[in-house]
């Protein structure tokens, strides 16, 4: 719990990381200078690559916080070109019904997670409905009938040319360049995966990449849609970010020097007299990683520069000492000609060496600054894997200079940990705070070794520092415990007392190093200061865990209340009882790396290493672990071919997966969805709605701060609480919207929600430095058993309001008319079905043994059986240019519309003889109107 003001908060800090550039950098795209067609496209791959990009998903440091700088409207809403439908960001995190769409298909290269996965010129967040029917399509202008008309975008078969005819993908005119630019990057930037294209537009080559139809079809949208003010702001924020560009953003006539009609003249631009440097590039930086002490390691930075008018001059903004340069200057002849500087380091301490490498002179307006960093220690250690897939990766340890040869040894089935492990963390009232560190090497361990390091504010550099000492016996604990902590039972259980390293707030990554180098963390690196991911709890490492990481997974740990304090003190770790080997003392020479595969996908394996120096055998100090990765989820895709008996089921293929397992089933049940839009609750939080209970004590009558209609509850002081009612049947999904109406800095509210064991954790949700109004959503499994939701909010500053609180509850039973069919490649029939009648599909990727978790669930509707027209059913259907109508009706009939795809889009009950549904869209549709027990299904063409 917090007990002092924060300072400072990474909104603040990411506008400062993200700023925008708002100009192409002087001399970004100087080596393309007479350069043409494939030439001048290879130089544009070797130019704009990503220095860096974002890890993918949700989260801070993730996809969706590069989408909230890059695709965010001023009024928080989100830029989303594949639909028209308003949605708001919740911070960095996903947006229900929301995907992250690679707009270039990733399974035209195999959908393998490479940086092009992760390259935001290519992504944007996508109704989650259209990314699913687009599919892989590709680009195409649709003529005749659509399958799909939302007001942006369009899937139908391509009338552009005559060479690809099939179902293709048309975005609205105003972003078809958009969508055009990032093709044309894509193809540029990752030219390598030019053997692994698979795709009706593309070709498996280097230059010219697209099918004729294709480029022709990419230059129109290109020079028919120019580059908006749009597509300027986001090549500056992803700029900003990933250190690169997107060159048809920048020089939209590449375009034709690479494949239109100036492809046979070289490319030029506006000539620049100033001084200016062409590399190092912006965002360079220099990492020496971990090396032994008195080791000598050099890395070469390649200097050049355009119109330098005298000596440009190298020096470090600290004067480290571990580090040193070949020269400190060169000619202004030397940087015209490009000069590699040379750069040591030479560590004789532990511990790690930040500094700045500063260029300067020759006529250049600003300093370049080149961060350095290296990390250095005496023991001989192994360090983290890297490149990890579900078959294996790629295991690192020092190198050490006086080896002559190396051996490696991979094992399932640890007998003793790896290294010292964080193994308990509590964060509770005022100063009750303590950290549980545990050793099972199966030695006792010099802690003198050990030092304990904090962010401050869930950002930058380590600022507080605690170096341990005295013995820490084998398969014991060290509690440390805050200092000013008055609890009687904490301070009886502790070993030491200290306070600096233990003023953590929840938000604030703890990281444990040895000898300088991290071995463990409990939080997330550069989380932010509103990434509450340890408030008011205790944390428990999981018993399987064996092994410190460098890398934060809450996976890891087992939450409990700040009060239980019986969780720490002592610690128990499930051991093997004796390793399976893999391969054991394999000589791998003089190397500091091998890479291993034909692994299980989602299993543990651990490795140690050997170093031989003339004679003196030199073990590893450590061991580490080698977590593989389980299989990707497969992607579900609409279904096709749908008919009275059958349809196809379609998915996006898994990387490693040998073969897919398919669920086709039906729900039998009831579903009911009750919102809550505290309409009667008035200025003192009374009246509440029946069966709701607690203590908040206000309302909002804005709709600035309202849902869908005002009044909101508002709570205004601390610990103020709201619970729903009792539901008669399980929590399925759970829905609000919520806001600060003013700045709540500090502030923040948990969800909770309650089953026979009692109440548990859903989410803690922090003020985020937004007024926006937010709308969380969540999708509970039966097993959570959930049948009332609570609210607490925990006031610093500023009140909260909440509305539309909207819960589905009910039972839902299953039968499989397939469970676990085995399937390959990317789609396969399903026969045998009923007419009329819904279904879902599933799937999971396996390989082996190893299976992954089944994909979202794809509904399908058959049709009737022998439909050949509207004339011998019970009513008349009319398709209007602004809706359906039904007539012939005899009142309470329950209507469904449908896509053809089988998504359900609206649902009605008839009171009259007539009902239109309201509905402007294109394509083909189904009608399905049920009425004691029977129902008819009508195909419209609209």
């Amino acid at each position: 719990m917090r007990n002092f003001t924060k300072q400072l908060f990474i909104p603040l800090i990411l506008s400062v990381a993200f700023s925008v550039q708002g100009a192409i950098p002087t001399g970004y795209y100087h080596f393309a200078l007479g350069k043409k067609k494939a030439e001048l496209k290879t130089t544009l791959h070797d130019i704009s690559s990503p220095l860096t990009v974002l890890d993918y998903g949700s989260g801070p440091g993730c996809t969706w916080q590069g989408f909230f700088s890059t695709d965010r409207n001023a009024d928080n809403t989100v830029q989303d070109m594949y639909s028209s439908i308003v949605r708001n960001f919740n911070g960095y995190n996903s947006i229900p019904d929301m995907a992250i769409e690679h707009s270039f298909p990733k399974s035209w290269w195999g959908a393998y997670e490479n940086v092009a996965y992760k390259d935001l010129f290519h992504l944007y967040p996508a109704d989650a409905y259209t990314n699913g029917i687009k599919n892989n399509l590709p680009l195409g202008e649709v003529a005749g009938t659509l399958l799909l008309d939302n007001g942006k975008s369009k899937i139908g078969k391509n009338g552009f040319g005559t060479v690809y005819t099939d179902n293709s993908f048309e975005p609205a005119d105003e972003y078809k360049g958009d969508f055009a630019r990032s093709y044309l990057y894509i193809s540029t930037i990752y030219e390598d995966l030019a053997p692994l294209w698979n795709s009706p537009m593309l070709t498996k080559t280097v230059y010219p990449v697209w099918q004729p139809w294709a480029i022709d079809l990419l230059v129109k949208w290109h020079n028919q849609d120019p580059v908006s003010d749009k597509e300027l702001a986001r090549n500056d924020s992803i700029y900003a970010i990933q250190g690169n560009r997107n060159p048809f953003i920048d020089f939209p006539e590449l375009t034709s020097y690479i494949w239109g009609i100036d492809s046979t003249k070289a490319f030029t631009y506006a000539e620049e007299t100033r001084a200016f440097l062409v590399a190092p590039r912006r965002k360079t930086k220099l990492d020496f990683g971990v090396i032994l002490l008195n080791v000598t390691k050099s890395l070469n930075l390649t200097v050049q520069g355009m119109n330098i008018t005298g000596p440009v001059s190298f020096s470090f903004l600290r004067n480290s000492p571990a580090l040193s340069l070949s020269v400190n200057s060169i000619s202004a002849d030397q940087a015209h000609a490009g000069y590699d500087l040379q750069v040591n380091y030479q560590p004789v301490n532990s511990g790690t060496t930040i500094d700045t490498l500063l260029i300067q002179g020759g006529g250049l307006t600003e300093i370049t600054r080149i961060p350095v960093r290296g990390l250095a220690t005496s023991e001989f250690i192994v360090t983290e894997p890297t490149d990890v897939t579900p078959v294996g990766g790629t295991l690192h340890w020092l190198e050490d200079p006086a080896a002559t040869n190396y051996t490696v040894s991979l094992y399932q089935g640890d007998t003793r940990a790896g290294n010292l492990i964080i193994s308990g963390y509590l964060e509770g009232t005022s100063y009750d705070k303590a950290l549980e560190i545990y050793n099972g090497t199966g030695n006792d361990v010099d802690l003198s070794k050990y030092t304990l390091k904090k962010q401050s504010n869930g950002y930058g550099d380590y600022e507080t520092s605690y170096k341990l000492s005295g013995t820490l016996r084998n398969n014991k604990t060290l509690i440390l415990a805050h200092a000013s902590s008055t609890n009687e039972t904490l301070r009886s259980k502790a070993t030491l007392f200290t306070d600096s390293v233990l003023n953590f707030n929840g938000n604030d990554a703890i990281a444990l190093f040895r000898n300088g180098v991290m071995v463990d963390v409990i939080g997330k690196l550069n989380g932010g200061a509103d990434y509450s991911w340890g408030f008011d709890k205790i944390l428990k490492r999981n018993a399987d865990v064996t092994h410190p990481a460098a890398n934060f997974d809450l996976n890891q740990w087992t939450e409990y209340p700040y009060t239980q304090l019986d969780k720490i003190g002592t610690h128990v770790v499930n051991f093997a009882s004796a390793n399976n080997y893999i391969f054991k003392d394999k000589p791998v020479g003089i190397t500091n790396h091998l890479t291993v595969d034909n692994l299980n996908p989602n299993e543990n394996y651990t490795y140690s290493v050997t170093s031989y120096r003339s004679g003196v055998v030199a073990p590893s100090v450590n061991t580490q672990r080698l977590r593989t990765a389980g299989l990707e989820i497969p992607v579900g895709m609409a279904a096709t071919h749908i008919s009275g008996t059958s349809f196809t089921a379609n998915w996006e293929e898994t990387p490693y997966a040998a073969e897919y397992y398919l669920d086709v089933y039906q729900l039998s049940g009831e579903i009911k969805t009750e919102t809550e839009g505290f309409n009667n609750v008035g200025t003192n939080g009374k009246t509440l709605p029946d069966g709701w209970t607690g203590t908040a004590s206000g309302n909002y009558t804005t709709a600035a701060s309202s849902g869908i209609n005002i009044p909101s509850i508002a709570f205004k002081n601390n610990l103020e609480w709201l619970q729903t009612k009792q539901f008669p049947k399980i929590i399925r999904k759970l829905s609000f919207m919520y806001r600060y109406p003013s700045a709540g800095t500090g502030s923040y509210f948990t969800v909770e929600g309650q089953n026979q064991s009692g109440w548990s954790l859903i989410e803690t949700i922090p003020y985020n430095a937004s007024t926006a109004k937010y709308y969380p959503s969540y999708t509970f499994s039966p097993e959570k058993g959930y049948t009332a939701i609570k609210f607490t909010y925990t006031k610093v500053t500023g009140n909260l309001a909440l509305d539309d609180v909207t819960i589905e509850h009910g039972k839902v039973d299953t039968v499989f008319v397939e469970k676990n069919k085995p399937v390959t490649g990317n789609h396969t029939l399903v026969v045998g079905l009923k007419a009329n009648t819904e279904y879902y599909y599933r799937l999971k990727a396996s390989l082996g043994s190893s299976f992954s978790h089944f994909s979202d669930a794809v509904f399908v509707s058959t049709t009737s059986t022998g439909l050949t027209g509207i004339s011998t059913l019970s009513h008349r259907i009319h398709a209007t240019r602004d809706g359906i109508k039904v007539c012939d009706l005899n009142g309470g009939e329950i209507i469904r519309l449908y896509r053809i795809t089988g998504s359900q889009v609206s649902v009605a009950k008839a009171t009259s003889d007539t009902y239109t549904f309201p509905f402007e869209a294109k394509g083909i549709f189904v009608l399905k109107v049920e009425s004691n027990g029977n129902s008819e299904i009508y195909k419209i063409v609209k």
